[in-house]
């Protein structure tokens, strides 16, 4: 099997996209990067004018091509290490973090990153676009899209057609762009994303089917009806007090 097939990877190789991702992270010479998946070093090499430089890569034989390619380079450190098993409290929220995420694993690095001793000050990923669609609310409210805006601020930086990866992946994808904020917008994040999974689950139920105690006009409402503002609204002043 080949190694990128195991590890789901697919590497971007349009040096105008790269240059672009790279830049969206805004570095500076006193920045921390954190890089997933390194794989031969496409995007790496447009990150080095951080101060630090952390790449973690899971694939041992891809590791030990970007450490020959920047053992010349004092701020970067490769880790051959699985990113979802990265201790990212250490970094202190001070850190920006960039990747080309693959498919399988979106969720749970975002999982990984949504929590308030591993977020970083700003991330820039390329993703599946039907993931980042619901992430930025293209269409209508989703999960994702209520999820991350509780924690910063989402940009569309543009979609990437298939044909720019090798090996060439099923779908598009697209670059995405999350400013966080110094704390979630919510009081007790992890009892919101409980409320949240709630909301979402069977979303063609209505809301008095899932939350008790309702105000009239919710009741006959299903949840990608809603605002934003409006499942902040029902949370704050009904769910978070139970």
């Amino acid at each position: 099997m080949k190694k990128w097939v195991r590890f789901s990877q697919v590497f971007l190789k349009n040096q105008k996209y790269l240059k672009k991702i790279a830049s969206a992270l805004d570095i500076n010479e006193n920045d921390l990067i954190v890089e997933i998946g390194g794989g031969r070093g496409e995007l790496t090499k447009f990150l080095t004018k951080a101060k630090k430089l952390i790449v973690y890569e899971i694939d041992k034989n891809l590791a030990k091509i970007l450490k020959e390619k920047f053992k010349n380079f004092k701020n970067v450190l490769i880790m051959n290490q699985d990113f979802l098993k990265a201790d990212l409290s250490k970094y202190q929220n001070s850190y920006k973090l960039i990747g080309n995420i693959p498919y399988e694993i979106t969720g749970k690095i975002f999982r990984k990153v949504l929590n308030e001793k591993n977020k970083p000050k700003l991330l820039v990923f390329t993703l599946q676009k039907e993931v980042g669609e619901k992430i930025i609310g293209k269409e209508k409210t989703s999960f994702w899209h209520i999820w991350i805006k509780t924690w910063g601020t989402v940009k569309n930086l543009g979609a990437i057609k298939k044909e720019n990866f090798f090996p060439i992946p099923k779908v598009d994808s697209m670059i995405i762009k999350i400013e966080f904020y110094e704390k979630p917008i919510v009081k007790d994040p992890e009892k919101f994303v409980k409320f949240l999974k709630i909301l979402f689950n069977s979303p063609n139920k209505k809301l008095k089917h899932k939350i008790k105690n309702l105000p009239e006009n919710f009741k006959e409402k299903r949840v990608y009806q809603l605002s934003s503002e409006e499942i902040k609204e029902i949370y704050e002043k009904i769910y978070s007090e139970i």
